[in-house]
């Protein structure tokens, strides 16, 4: 058995520092800032309370009730557009671009970006996008790259409304308070109609926008019971290590993020634009236990709490943040989502098998027949390249005559194979008075065979191929085991077992748990291409996380043992449906992508900067004038709609009939931990401990308390 080869690691788990006090305080959640009504009810019943606790209503156990707030017309905008200038930016870089633009008659500001210690510089208030475009092309003019219509939020005042309601079941309407109101169920949960279920505290009141803000105030670990399922379900990643180090990356996060959207009411949102949080309904056991058994854990650097960023899927390598949001984090630089060397298990064949190196006549009908009804000598090309006779085939027609239970008819001796094969099961009982002669003379020459009803039925069900009845050379061996196959399929269908190889050698079928497989000691050992081809092998070292499958024998261990080679290769994250993927737009379909971002006539050509690591830094979109647009980091997935950086492309066609086919990997921003790879950094054997240390470079684990 090969091992993996993780570093040393040595855990110190220090007390807490000043950065981390032992209270943390309660996390408050936004859980929508845009309907203007909700319908809720309360566990147990419970009261309608205003913000400050005191009670204005009571609700019965199972009552629903709306919530309304009536803005009296239509509400303001929630945002505008602005010209972001350049990719992000240090502070006194910051500060000299926007010296510039002030000298240029521009009224510049600088945002933050919350993840990293730089600052993006805007221009510009625009009601529209279109208004914008006398000064986007003002500062292309003047020699300005990576311009950027951005939509930003829109400081305003909450809209004058005429009141915020309770509408009961019986539809009587009462005032509730402007300030908005407190729902306290008499049992644990909080419903909202359409969105879940919540422990803690739930608020509505109205905002700037003319609409109803929802907050969610509960403790971090409770919170964090609804994000890490979410996040990083036990469903899609069943493995607990995975699960607690997302545990402490996504508890970090939400410590270091704190306050993040305290502008809108409320410390973080549930989504990604955060972290996805689903409440009580999101909740799972496993990853309960993961938060249980990794509470009060903080990943840190230099006694804080690390910007604990996440993905779902690095694309094979993660990358430095000073080329996604600019800035320096030591603990967020790149690292390979690849094993130096995989954990490998030796499994071996116990029969005798082809040296053949191409078997295109391989198929599952005949791995199938070779578990219980013919000697594993025959699956050699050259046996089964001989012309097949009745008596090569009688054994096994009687072996699947008792297997099914059947009425045994001998095989014939005489006449069409294919048709002896089909009366031995009886196939012929079901064709008068369903079959027709037209079908016949459709399907099949004009002479051959003669019982054209059967062989119409055996056509039609794809049993024998309509090309087989008119060939002249005898019926070779292989065609006559897949027509067997094939038949026994009708009889008892078949689909292998099917689940991935753990480190102990059990296997997890999908959405199940680890369970031992049991094998033959006459095991007959394949492997499975990526195009579904298969080839007898006698022995295979099998990569902890492929996909096995297995035919089982009659009632006792599997005596066909599969191996599929993951199309995905052996990365850690090859466990996501992203890991790699395709995109394919129409000249006017990627125009109209691209104008959702930037404002060009057409497009002339692009051009990319790769990493080290084949992700794309910086991509430049000529126009048909041929003026450059230059796009850096995460903008460049945006401008394109594709899942992550990590891209190549080809062009087919010319002019308006030109097609662009884009070929990828992962999908996110890129930086620190691949949640696919850390499950399968866990498949081979990595702690949490492990994983956390290998995404994020030079962190420590804190304890709190």
């Amino acid at each position: 058995m090969k091992r993996l080869p993780v570093p040393a690691l040595v855990l110190t788990i220090v007390s807490a520092a000043p950065a981390l006090v032992a209270a943390q305080p309660p996390l408050r959640i936004g859980l929508d800032t845009q309907a203007t009504e909700w319908i809720v009810s309360l566990e147990g019943g419970g009261q309608i309370c205003d913000r400050s606790g005191k009670p204005l209503m009571k609700l019965a156990p199972d009552e629903k009730l709306r919530i309304w707030w009536d803005s009296r017309g239509l509400s303001d905008p929630t945002a505008e557009y602005r010209i972001q200038v350049g990719k992000p930016h240090t502070a006194a870089e910051a500060a000299t671009l926007m010296k510039r633009l002030k000298e240029l008659g521009e009224a510049p500001d600088r945002l933050k970006i919350p993840d990293a210690d730089t600052w993006r510089v805007v221009t510009g208030h625009f009601r529209e996008a279109r208004e914008a475009e006398p000064v986007l092309q003002k500062l292309q003019d003047l020699g300005f790259e990576e311009l950027w219509v951005a939509t930003e939020p829109r400081p305003n005042q909450p809209h004058k409304g005429r009141a915020l309601y309770a509408v009961t079941d019986r539809y009587e309407r009462r005032a509730l308070p402007l300030e908005g109101v407190w729902l306290k169920p008499t049992g644990d949960l909080t419903a909202l109609q359409g969105k879940g279920r919540y422990r803690g505290k739930v608020e509505i009141f109205p905002n700037a926008q003319g609409r109803l803000t929802v907050v969610n105030t509960l403790d971090l670990e409770t919170y964090l019971r609804g994000v890490v399922p979410k996040e990083m379900g036990a469903w899609e990643f069943p493995n607990l290590e995975a699960l607690k180090a997302q545990a402490v990356a996504a508890r970090t996060y939400a410590v270091a993020n704190r306050g993040k959207r305290a502008a809108d009411g409320f410390d973080m949102g549930d989504t990604v634009a955060d972290q996805v949080y689903g409440g009580r309904d999101g909740e799972q056991s496993l990853t309960d236990r993961a938060v249980q058994e990794t509470e009060g854990l903080f990943a840190t650097y230099g006694g804080k709490p690390i910007q604990a960023l996440f993905m779902a899927n690095c694309g094979g390598h993660t990358t430095d943040v000073s080329q996604v949001f600019g800035g320096e984090a030591p603990y967020l630089r790149a690292v390979p989502c690849y094993p130096a060397k995989p954990l490998t298990l030796p499994y071996s064949s116990g029969q005798p098998t082809t040296s053949e190196i191409q078997q295109p006549w391989l198929s599952w009908e005949l791995l199938r027949l070779a578990s219980v009804a013919i000697p594993a000598s025959w699956l050699s090309g050259e046996r089964l390249a001989k012309p097949a006779s009745q008596g090569d085939l009688a054994e096994p027609v009687r072996l699947l005559q008792q297997r099914l239970g059947v009425e045994a008819q001998p095989l014939a001796r005489e006449g069409n194979l294919y048709l002896g094969l089909a009366r031995a099961f009886g196939f012929q009982r079901l064709v008068e008075g369903q079959e027709r002669p037209q079908d016949a003379a459709y399907f099949l020459p004009a002479a051959l065979p003669e019982d054209r009803l059967l062989a119409t039925f055996l056509t039609r069900r794809g049993i024998v191929p309509a090309s087989a009845w008119a060939a002249s050379e005898p019926v070779p061996l292989r065609q006559a085991l897949q027509v067997l196959g094939r038949l026994w399929q009708e009889l008892e269908a078949f689909a292998p077992g099917e689940g991935s190889l753990l480190a102990d050698r059990q296997v997890r079928r999908k959405r199940g748990g680890p369970e031992p497989l049991a094998l033959a000691s006459s095991l007959l050992l394949a492997e499975e291409g990526p195009d579904g081809s298969l080839r007898l092998v006698p022995n295979a070292e099998i990569q902890v996380g492929d996909r096995l499958k297995w035919i089982p024998g009659e009632g006792g261990p599997a005596q066909v043992l599969v191996r599929r080679l993951d199309p995905d290769g052996a990365a850690w994250d090859r466990y996501n449906p992203t890991a790699h993927w395709r995109v394919e737009y129409t000249e006017a379909d990627l125009l109209d992508t691209v104008r959702k971002r930037i404002k060009v006539p057409g497009i002339r050509e692009l051009k990319a900067d790769y990493n080290d690591q084949g992700r794309v830094q910086d991509l430049t979109l000529v126009d048909t004038q041929g003026r450059p647009h230059r796009v850096h980091g995460m903008h460049i997935r945006g401008l394109l709609g594709l899942k992550d950086n990590v891209f190549r492309w080809l062009t087919v066609g010319q002019g308006a009939s030109r097609r662009w086919i884009f070929y990828g990997r992962g999908w996110g921003h890129g930086l620190g931990m691949c949640q696919t790879g850390a499950y399968g950094m866990a498949l081979e054997g990595a702690s949490f401990q492990q994983i956390l240390q290998h995404y994020y470079p030079g962190m420590n684990l804190q304890r709190v308390d």
